[in-house]
């Protein structure tokens, strides 16, 4: 596993293998740094409606797009940073608390996203003013 990192955000590169398709593939914790609990992915969203716009108290994520492209913005309180996700390859550790919004997702756009927890309503943090007095 490669992981860079980038202030806010890791990311991980996973393995490809090409045979008469692409396989990609991912491994906790070999390439997924905590357990996998939860997946779940978006399709059709629209390009001009960002979704987001929340951090987890304990849930920890990684969101791969494995079709199209994601611009993300991540947040700690004290600055922000954003990527263009858009290689089925590279996965973004996003830790706890790390506040996050999802833009322009590109027509087709795919947005896989592993977690380390359950759905839990009471680990989102919705409003940016409460996370701003948290971090």
């Amino acid at each position: 596993m490669t992981k860079k990192k980038n202030g806010l955000f890791k990311t991980i590169i996973i393995p490809k293998i090409t045979d008469d398709c692409f396989l990609y593939f991912a491994e906790s914790p070999r390439h997924i740094p905590f357990p996998i609990r939860r997946i779940y992915y978006i399709t059709k969203a629209k390009k001009d409606l960002p979704r987001g716009f929340h951090a987890h108290r304990k849930t920890q994520q990684v969101l791969f797009c494995i079709q199209g492209s994601i611009k993300i913005v991540f947040d700690n309180g004290h600055k922000r940073e954003t990527m263009q996700l858009d290689d089925p390859k590279t996965g973004v550790f996003i830790d706890r608390m790390v506040w996050h919004e999802m833009h322009q997702f590109s027509r087709n756009a795919v947005l896989l996203v592993v977690a380390s927890a359950p759905y839990n309503p009471k680990d989102y943090i919705r409003d940016y003013r409460e996370f701003k007095k948290l971090v």
